[in-house]
Protein backbone atom coordinates (compact mmCIF):
# COMPACT_ATOMS: atom_id res chain seq x y z
CA UNK A 1 0.00 0.00 0.00
CA UNK A 2 1.28 3.22 -0.83
CA UNK A 3 1.72 5.89 1.57
CA UNK A 4 -0.72 9.05 2.20
CA UNK A 5 0.05 12.06 -0.39
CA UNK A 6 1.43 9.81 -3.06
CA UNK A 7 -0.99 7.70 -5.83
CA UNK A 8 -0.07 4.75 -7.21
CA UNK A 9 2.89 6.44 -9.42
CA UNK A 10 4.57 7.82 -6.87
CA UNK A 11 3.62 11.20 -7.11
CA UNK A 12 2.26 13.63 -5.25
CA UNK A 13 -1.57 13.99 -4.92
CA UNK A 14 -2.32 17.56 -4.94
CA UNK A 15 -5.34 18.01 -1.86
CA UNK A 16 -8.42 20.15 -3.63
CA UNK A 17 -9.39 23.46 -1.91
CA UNK A 18 -12.33 22.47 0.27
CA UNK A 19 -14.38 24.73 1.89
CA UNK A 20 -14.51 24.15 5.35
CA UNK A 21 -17.96 25.31 6.09
CA UNK A 22 -21.29 24.75 4.54
CA UNK A 23 -22.07 28.57 4.66
CA UNK A 24 -18.32 29.02 2.87
CA UNK A 25 -19.29 26.45 0.41
CA UNK A 26 -22.39 28.20 -0.67
CA UNK A 27 -21.13 31.57 -0.78
CA UNK A 28 -18.83 29.92 -3.27
CA UNK A 29 -21.43 28.21 -5.58
CA UNK A 30 -23.74 31.86 -4.84
CA UNK A 31 -20.71 33.78 -5.75
CA UNK A 32 -20.10 31.62 -8.99
CA UNK A 33 -23.56 31.91 -10.21
CA UNK A 34 -23.11 35.36 -10.18
CA UNK A 35 -20.45 35.83 -12.24
CA UNK A 36 -22.25 33.22 -14.68
CA UNK A 37 -24.96 35.47 -14.72
CA UNK A 38 -23.35 38.68 -15.15
CA UNK A 39 -21.49 37.52 -17.92
CA UNK A 40 -24.92 35.97 -19.77
CA UNK A 41 -26.47 39.26 -19.41
CA UNK A 42 -23.24 41.06 -21.06
CA UNK A 43 -23.71 38.39 -23.50
CA UNK A 44 -27.50 39.75 -23.93
CA UNK A 45 -26.53 43.16 -24.13
CA UNK A 46 -23.80 42.66 -27.02
CA UNK A 47 -26.43 40.67 -28.90
CA UNK A 48 -29.46 43.62 -28.65
CA UNK A 49 -27.09 45.99 -29.64
CA UNK A 50 -27.24 47.51 -26.21
CA UNK A 51 -23.53 47.76 -25.39
CA UNK A 52 -22.90 49.20 -28.90
CA UNK A 53 -25.42 52.03 -27.97
CA UNK A 54 -24.14 52.86 -24.56
CA UNK A 55 -20.57 53.08 -26.48
CA UNK A 56 -22.23 55.51 -29.09
CA UNK A 57 -23.58 57.74 -26.58
CA UNK A 58 -20.34 57.60 -24.38
CA UNK A 59 -18.52 58.71 -27.62
CA UNK A 60 -20.79 61.40 -28.86
CA UNK A 61 -21.44 62.55 -25.30
CA UNK A 62 -25.12 62.60 -25.95
CA UNK A 63 -28.09 61.25 -23.23
CA UNK A 64 -30.20 58.36 -24.11
CA UNK A 65 -33.19 59.55 -25.94
CA UNK A 66 -35.15 59.05 -29.10
CA UNK A 67 -33.14 61.29 -30.95
CA UNK A 68 -29.61 59.71 -29.66
CA UNK A 69 -31.27 56.54 -31.01
CA UNK A 70 -32.11 57.53 -33.81
CA UNK A 71 -29.05 58.62 -34.88
CA UNK A 72 -27.03 55.86 -33.64
CA UNK A 73 -29.29 53.61 -35.41
CA UNK A 74 -28.58 55.96 -38.87
CA UNK A 75 -24.97 55.27 -38.14
CA UNK A 76 -25.26 51.41 -37.61
CA UNK A 77 -27.00 51.44 -40.70
CA UNK A 78 -24.33 53.35 -42.43
CA UNK A 79 -21.45 51.11 -41.12
CA UNK A 80 -23.78 47.65 -42.06
CA UNK A 81 -24.37 49.36 -45.81
CA UNK A 82 -20.20 49.66 -46.43
CA UNK A 83 -19.77 46.04 -45.43
CA UNK A 84 -18.78 44.28 -48.33
CA UNK A 85 -21.42 41.27 -48.81
CA UNK A 86 -20.57 37.68 -49.34
CA UNK A 87 -22.49 35.26 -52.10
Amino acid sequence: MSPIGLCGADTLVRDMPQAKTLRAMANAILASLVRSFKVFVAVLHEIFDESAYQRFLDRAHLQSSPNAYAIFLRETEQAKSRRPRCC
